[in-house]
């Protein structure tokens, strides 16, 4: 008998080992023996394509914690938002944002814009040095108005509104882009927006760039807004405005640009990011591979080429179409910048910052 009771408290399972434990089934029977071994036969576990190393679960739980701490709590039993009060806090939110540019575009009217979104979208170090206008070669100011906006002295909004709408338009049918945006426009990008690297967020950026565009239009004379865009365009993947550019592609300051030269800048507006100062001056374009100095078709710096000789191939005759001198006199511009003192000009010295980017 007691050899009965010391063969049955064996056969209990507290006294198996570990690993002859009963497994609890999916049914709450119970089986025994040791745990499937993965090898040979064995069913082999779905991987969940993740690196071993430290669970990711207790950190996203970690962080939505410390998320919901920084959000305003509601006392306990508060009902929470009705839809009609989130949107009021949207809409507050909205008008907030809205309101930020609208307030800088007043106070550019007098201070110099000190940085762009643009420039901070650039995630490194970037080269910028502002140069009035009256010290930037006329045939720089005229040639880009001849590209980028040939309405631009005469018009009094920012937006053709019937020549947006087409553009919209044709986005939406997967078509290409009729015209491009108006120098306000741009400007008001460049300020207060992101480059424009993300097509699905196109439509976005493009309304709103609008409203601080039009109060541009409003408050700012056009010499000042040609002023700004001149100064905060992009003209290589670091460099930004027309002084910066001219010393490093050309060594000169922008005062003196030529007709030819204004116009191989001005080429590179649309697509700014392919292109480097060639060894001996000028340009070079990325993904050259036939060493000809100039991408071809299917290179990367295609794009920013086909702008380049497109430019250089009708500035002489936007110089023409915009009246020559007579277009910057009319927005208060007169005479050339070779007339004004060298030793006036804010471009006489290149950028310090240009020599980090050899």
């Amino acid at each position: 008998m007691h050899a009965d009771r010391q063969r049955e408290e064996a056969s209990a399972p507290e006294a198996l080992h570990p690993a002859q434990r009963p497994l609890p089934t999916r049914r709450g029977a119970r089986r025994t023996g040791p745990p499937p071994r993965r090898g040979a036969g064995a069913v082999p576990r779905p991987e969940s394509g993740r690196a071993p190393g430290r669970a990711i679960g207790p950190q996203i739980a970690a962080l939505r914690e410390r998320v919901r701490r920084l959000r305003p709590q509601r006392p306990p039993g508060t009902p929470p938002p009705s839809t009609r009060a989130r949107l009021r806090r949207l809409l507050r939110w909205a008008l907030v944002a809205q309101a930020v540019p609208l307030v800088l575009v007043l106070l550019f009217t007098l201070v110099n814009p000190p940085y762009t979104m643009f420039r901070l979208w650039n995630f490194g170090p970037t080269v910028a040095q502002w140069t009035d206008a009256e010290h930037v070669s006329r045939n720089f100011l005229i040639v880009v108005m001849g590209q980028e906006d040939q309405q631009f002295p005469e018009r009094t909004l920012a937006v053709d509104y019937g020549m947006q709408w087409a553009r919209v338009q044709a986005y939406m049918d997967g078509a290409d882009d009729p015209s491009g945006s108006t120098i306000t426009q741009q400007t008001s990008k460049n300020l207060f927006l992101w480059a424009g690297r993300y097509p699905p967020l196109e439509p976005v950026r493009k309304a709103l760039e609008i409203p601080p565009a039009e109060t541009m239009e409003l408050v700012m004379s056009k010499r000042r807004i040609l002023e700004i865009y001149v100064n905060v365009a992009q003209f290589a993947p670091r460099v930004y405005g027309v002084c910066a550019a001219s010393w490093y592609y050309f060594g000169k300051s922008s005062r003196s640009l030529s007709v030819d030269e204004s116009a191989q800048l001005i080429g590179l507006l649309p697509s700014p990011l392919h292109v480097e100062r060639a060894p001996g001056g000028g340009m070079r374009f990325l993904g050259d591979t036939n060493g000809n100095g100039v991408a071809d078709p299917g290179e990367r710096g295609w794009i920013s080429a086909k702008g380049y000789w497109h430019a250089r191939e009708r500035a002489p005759r936007w110089y023409t179409q915009m009246g020559g001198l007579a277009a910057t006199e009319g927005l208060g511009i007169g005479g050339n910048a070779s007339d004004l003192p060298a030793g006036d000009d804010p471009c006489r010295e290149p950028p310090a910052a240009l020599a980090d980017l050899d």
